[in-house]
């Protein structure tokens, strides 16, 4: 698939890539599917990170590195369904496991086998986790998590980092982003609503930081500590781009929490199982009173979990004594026997732990060429990774926190992620959003990506 062919042709099955496609023309199938399901659903898809100008286009099938969509048009993916899939589409080993499982059930509101062997799995990779309890997505797995720590701590209120995202319940969906006047100073942040429909006594029960300001994060935590129950944080802020922590930030801020009776939530609904077996935390040396997983966790199906220390779990167990008798979590769909075969399909290969050499190495190759290449082209930008994920911030200062991120160039970041899609490559969501890497990208797929990565950044460079 040689980059020099300039021209827009076409075979029978769809542009492959490399193949410099005009959107519109590329996308017919999907422009039907479109002025169906935009009556149907609101602009025509099933959640809001999926709205593409002037719409979106919808995949049929995926393999390994690659997925199609019902034009039959080919691409590259580093979207990897927002971190979802670490091994690669369609891998052999959770094919066989569902297929299996559904010969025998699909979901029977009891407990099955698998949700032990799926939780010894868990915690034999997190051992911070003690106790768990599974879900069916992120967003769930945060919103037990805070509840089983305000059911612990006896208090109401949350800390979380400015910009950080937990999910789409009414709790977390506050300081993601917003007007600067409304979000305060960096020393003094505030509660910023970032959604219709949420009640406005919530801001009472958050209590915002700043991602990689200690000073100040320990300044906010200390003032709240007797009505915070629990700060929650991602080890690597992803919703900001892929924003590292830095200067020992998280283990400090794991000491402030304790010192203060503030239980440290770990997110890593997109860090674990990407960045090592045991997640964030085995990188960092931490060990959180309770962590949230997801995404990777199910191998592409929608499972989550959270977890931690035993006495903070078991407050989920009723004692029929006093009233309210616990913590309540439930849930119909909790520990789904097809989701949990997949799981334990994924868990048994993260666990082995064969395939991180090579995929931090292509990371590293990948992520490191698209900064040589921005380099060499005149950008002033920094791009940032750790293991496989990364993101590039089209930016001239350094990128520490938050605030910083919201003077970087994004309009570039989406210009490039569109010239991506011309050419049959994902770079992340056209929408903006961090690159991932998955076991089944080659060596042959990130020279291809990166010639792409720098015609596409070369184009953009003229205009």
């Amino acid at each position: 698939m040689a980059m020099g062919n300039k021209k827009q042709r076409r075979n029978a099955s769809g542009y492959k890539i490399g193949q410099l496609r005009d959107y519109e023309k590329a996308t017919k199938k999907s422009r039907r599917l479109y002025d169906i399901a935009s009556k149907l659903l609101p602009r025509g898809v099933e959640s809001n990170f999926r709205v593409v100008d002037p719409y979106p286009f919808y995949i049929s099938r995926g393999k390994g590195s690659r997925v199609w969509d019902v034009d039959g048009n080919e691409y590259l993916d580093f979207l990897l369904g927002q971190g979802v899939i670490l091994l690669g589409h369609n891998h052999p080993a959770i094919r066989k496991a569902v297929t299996e499982q559904l010969k025998n059930g699909m979901t029977f509101a009891l407990p099955t086998e698998k949700v032990v062997e799926a939780a010894r799995l868990v915690n034999q990779l997190f051992p911070s986790m003690e106790m768990l309890r599974f879900a069916n997505s992120g967003t769930e797995a945060t919103m037990h998590a805070i509840r089983v720590a305000r059911g612990f701590t006896g208090k109401d209120k949350i800390a979380k980092s400015e910009g950080g995202y937990h999910g789409v319940h009414d709790q977390l969906l506050w300081s993601i982003w917003g007007p600067d006047e409304l979000l305060g100073s960096k020393r003094e942040p505030k509660p910023c609503i970032f959604s219709k429909g949420i009640p406005k006594m919530y801001s009472e029960l958050v209590v915002p930081i700043i991602y990689n300001d200690l000073e100040g994060t320990e300044e906010i935590l200390r003032k709240n500590a007797k009505d915070l129950a629990a700060l929650i944080i991602e080890p690597v802020m992803g919703n900001a781009g892929c924003l590292l922590p830095k200067d020992d930030y998280l283990q400090e801020t794991a000491k402030i929490c304790k010192e203060n009776d503030i239980l440290f939530i770990l997110d890593e609904v997109v860090t674990g199982f990407r960045l090592a077996p045991g997640g964030a935390q085995e990188i960092y040396g931490l060990r959180p009173d309770m962590t949230c997983l997801g995404k990777a966790l199910g191998g592409g199906m929608p499972v989550a979990a959270f977890g931690g220390r035993r006495e903070i779990m078991e407050t989920i167990v009723p004692k029929y004594d006093k009233w309210p008798w616990c913590t309540f979590h439930g849930g119909t769909y909790n520990a789904h026997p097809v989701g949990l075969a997949a799981a334990i399909a994924a868990l048994k290969i993260y666990k082995q732990a064969r395939f991180y050499a090579k995929l931090n190495r292509l990371s590293n190759d990948f992520f490191r060429g698209l900064a040589e290449i921005t380099a060499d082209l005149g950008y002033k930008a920094q791009v940032s990774h750790i293991g496989s994920m990364g993101f590039i911030y089209f930016k001239d200062t350094e990128v520490k926190d938050v605030r910083d991120t919201h003077t970087a160039n994004w309009e570039l970041v989406f210009k490039f992620a569109m010239e991506g899609v011309k050419r049959g490559v994902l770079f992340g969501h056209p929408k903006g959003e961090k690159l991932f890497l998955s076991a089944s990208h080659t060596e042959e797929d990130i020279e291809l990506a990166l010639e792409i990565a720098e015609e596409c950044l070369r184009i953009l460079a003229r205009k």
